[in-house]
């Protein structure tokens, strides 16, 4: 102990007692203690200082324009398959139909990629 005194008041040019009032402090916070507590002051500009200021962001649901081409696609198909006595499904109106031919299962799905 005396050497870690000695080798603090030798780099950190401390005497003896501060040295030993470092060390005590020391073991305190590694044991949980806070040798310095904050004022109420201090403990809110501390508290404002370490606020991230994040903010809330509302989101807001953008309303999906009606694709009358590919509804109008979607309703000649349905037309389609209904000719093959077959009960098509309309899973999504402008995108996919589901039906039953000769005992199996299809799907059509329909996109329209962009220009």
């Amino acid at each position: 102990m005396d050497e870690r005194i000695a080798h603090l008041m030798k780099t950190l040019d401390l005497t003896e007692e501060e040295a030993r009032e470092m060390l005590a402090d020391d073991i305190a916070i590694n044991r949980g203690a806070n040798p310095f507590p904050l004022t109420k002051e201090q403990a809110k500009a501390s508290k404002k200082a370490r606020a991230t200021g994040t903010r809330t962001y509302t989101f807001t649901q953008r309303e999906r324009k009606e694709d009358t081409d590919k509804r109008t696609l979607m309703k000649a198909l349905e037309d389609c398959v209904t000719a093959f006595d077959s009960q098509p499904t309309i899973t999504n109106i402008e995108r996919q139909i589901d039906f039953v031919y000769n005992n199996r299962h299809f799907r059509i799905v329909l996109s329209a990629p962009r220009s």
